[in-house]
């Protein structure tokens, strides 16, 4: 029989005296992890940001060990590209770091997503022509925000050369970091 609940579903789970005294029963497995991903056009900032946001709202929390975040971009040109220096340094000062490289969404990744979002008008039409293979939810980062917001975050090379560059990644942060906690609120809902 396939038990189809999570693992902080489970009666009783809650009570720490449970864990104890049931630790034969209904192991934790790691096929009961929900799996957020985040998606942006080239992934090498606003996912990797969006990812280490959501992952530090998760820890320290009762869905710590039962939500692993990852992101991804959707521009296969832009694979295995180094992450945004400026957006690393950037986030950084805020406490999250990013390091490493950029990865291609392939069919696997969002086949196995519980929850996708999408955080660009890119990313939003990949899973529009990939549909047929997701299997979790999708959604965009916009419906997290007030009616009447832009519903993509900014793309941090998209802009003038008169706007002041520190100013144009604060506001993507924000705007990221506004999504994150709204879709933390919402994540009983979302994996029940």
């Amino acid at each position: 029989m396939n038990n189809t609940k999570k693992p902080w579903e489970i009666t009783g789970a809650s009570d720490p005296s449970y864990l104890t005294n049931h630790s034969d029963r209904n192991s934790y497995k790691g096929t009961d992890l929900t799996n957020i991903l985040f998606l942006s056009k080239r992934g090498m900032s606003r996912a990797p940001l969006a990812r280490e946001m959501m992952r530090e709202l998760v820890e320290g929390t009762h869905f710590f060990g039962r939500v692993r975040t990852s992101s991804r971009g959707v521009t296969e040109a832009y694979d295995q590209c180094p992450i945004d220096a400026r957006m690393s340094k950037f986030s950084s000062q805020m406490g999250f770091f990013l390091n490493g490289y950029s990865r291609f969404s392939t069919i696997p990744d969002i086949a196995n997503a519980d929850i996708i979002i999408s955080l660009d008008y890119e990313s939003e039409k990949f899973i529009q022509q990939n549909k047929s293979y997701i299997r979790g939810i999708a959604r965009p980062i916009g419906i997290f925000f007030t009616t009447g917001s832009n519903p993509y975050i900014n793309d941090p090379y998209d802009r003038g050369d008169d706007e002041d560059v520190d100013e144009h990644y604060s506001e993507i942060a924000s705007s990221i970091q506004l999504g994150c906690s709204k879709l933390f609120k919402q994540l009983p809902a979302l994996i029940s």
